[in-house]
């Protein structure tokens, strides 16, 4: 491992600020040295952290990485003033807990750890950043090193809202992240950043902003574009089970992973893959546990096939639809519930789409021990799908006992109403009814998964 000193570091920093649009091969071979030289400080670090945390809450998800070139040359474009020593980012762990309370139990336990040194603390739960960004972010050192790493704790909550900003940079080609350029998705977001106190108000005005936007088709057409790709991708890293460096590659909203069982390796592909591809999208991670469903929520932003928001969505606009009933705006209540059955279209198309990949997908080449533990997998895949289709059906379900309950009156425009939501209802029943029926046929394959467990 190479030392550097404080002055070596920030006249690399001044070489890669003066060579910003065309960074030299020494400049990028001596930052690839600084950035390896963080390695060992850092899964030092980690391993600690990691310990606490799962003995706050077993569930908690932990997971680290060394700062991508192409951050760390932005970041260096973007804060001219900025000494590159004092850029304490480049090792980072981030851990993500079910609320507040864990989070800041987790600190109290790293403040009391001897090996550990708090150098500074940012609390963003307290005073969230402008655009309503939530975290805390300590900078500590372990007694072996004098690098310094930075540690993120934040809520489940709090992490998904993350992901969902940079989802939407990669969307819509923004960099709402680094400088709020979109000034309508910048507000989407901060109102997003606490749904539990959003007022009716503001609830339309997120819709307003997914209708505007095609938000929820863009988000959802993606997803449904990579569920198969990565499902795949991931049934042939499953019986990899001693991997713990995770490599995604997005390229054209498309992620490729790859899977390593030392540092060393993956590090070493990472670096030839930024050098080959330096406009792809690139990140290199360790996660504790070889598990997809924690790849998945850790890096929702660069896996693309789920989010907790599309969830959001549905509870919000049908808080929307109780608005219109209650305050009598049924001009409103046409558009509000025509959406609201476009979303469930759109979720169950996709969900449909997932099934019939899901049965169609077969793996050739393969041993009789890696077939029976793909199918298992495959199974346990099945049983995911069902559980949204009875998620979602549970939701329309409650939907339209709400409406019905609500429309027990007689007059003119609630005779109008009743038939506005009846013709919004059969347009999208054909496809709920081929949902039902997908549904019925996964009841033996799932039976037979839960039995096995």
């Amino acid at each position: 491992m190479t030392n550097f000193t404080k002055g070596e570091i920030d006249r690399l920093g001044k070489n890669i600020r003066d060579e910003v649009f065309e960074i030299s091969d020494n400049t990028i071979n001596s930052l690839q040295d600084y950035r390896t030289s963080h390695q060992v400080p850092l899964a030092n670090v980690f391993k600690l952290i990691c310990k606490i945390a799962k003995n706050i809450h077993h569930s908690s998800i932990a997971t680290y990485r060394i700062k991508r070139f192409e951050s760390i040359i932005n970041k260096l474009d973007r804060y001219p003033e900025m000494r590159f020593s004092r850029m304490w980012d480049i090792a980072g762990c981030r851990i993500i807990l079910k609320n507040e309370k864990e989070v800041y139990k987790t600190i109290s336990k790293i403040e009391s750890n001897p090996d550990i040194e708090i150098i500074k603390t940012n609390d963003y739960i307290i005073a969230p950043q402008q655009d309503g960004y939530k975290s805390i972010h300590l900078y500590l050192k372990h007694s072996s090193s004098n690098i310094i790493v930075e540690v993120q704790l934040r809520t489940l909550s709090n992490h998904n809202w993350a992901t969902l900003v940079e989802i939407t940079d990669l969307l819509y080609n923004t960099r709402l992240k680094e400088i709020g350029d979109d000034k309508t998705l910048l507000e989407f977001h901060k109102l997003l950043s606490d749904t539990s106190n959003l007022s009716i108000e503001n609830k339309y005005k997120i819709f307003q902003i997914l209708r505007e936007r095609n938000y929820f088709e863009n988000l959802s057409e993606v997803f449904s574009k990579n569920y198969l790709i990565v499902r795949k991708q991931w049934l042939k890293l499953e019986t990899k089970t001693n991997h713990r460096y995770f490599l995604i590659e997005v390229d054209n909203n498309t992620p490729n992973i790859k899977s390593f069982s030392t540092f060393n390796d993956a590090e070493k592909e990472y670096y030839e893959l930024y050098r080959n591809k330096a406009s792809t999208n690139i990140v290199l991670t360790y996660l504790q546990n070889h598990n997809y469903e924690l790849l998945a929520t850790a890096y929702a932003n660069y896996i693309l096939t789920f989010h907790s928001f599309l969830y959001e969505c549905l509870e919000i606009i049908e808080a929307l639809i109780t608005d219109c009933l209650d305050e009598k705006k049924y001009f409103k209540l046409q558009k509000v519930y025509n959406f609201y059955n476009e979303l469930i279209f759109r979720f169950n198309k996709n969900i449909i789409q997932e099934l019939d990949d899901s049965f169609a997908t077969q793996f050739n080449n393969l041993s009789e021990k890696e077939k029976a533990l793909l199918n298992k997998k495959r199974e346990l895949w099945i049983d995911d799908i069902h559980k949204q289709i009875r998620r979602i059906s549970d939701n329309q379900k409650k939907v339209e006992i709400n409406v019905q309950k609500r429309l027990k009156v007689s007059g003119f425009k609630i005779i109008i109403l009743k038939n506005i939501i009846r013709l919004s209802n059969r347009r999208y029943r054909k496809l709920n009814q081929r949902v039902f029926e997908k549904s019925i046929v996964l009841g033996p394959i799932i039976k037979k998964a839960k039995q096995k467990r």
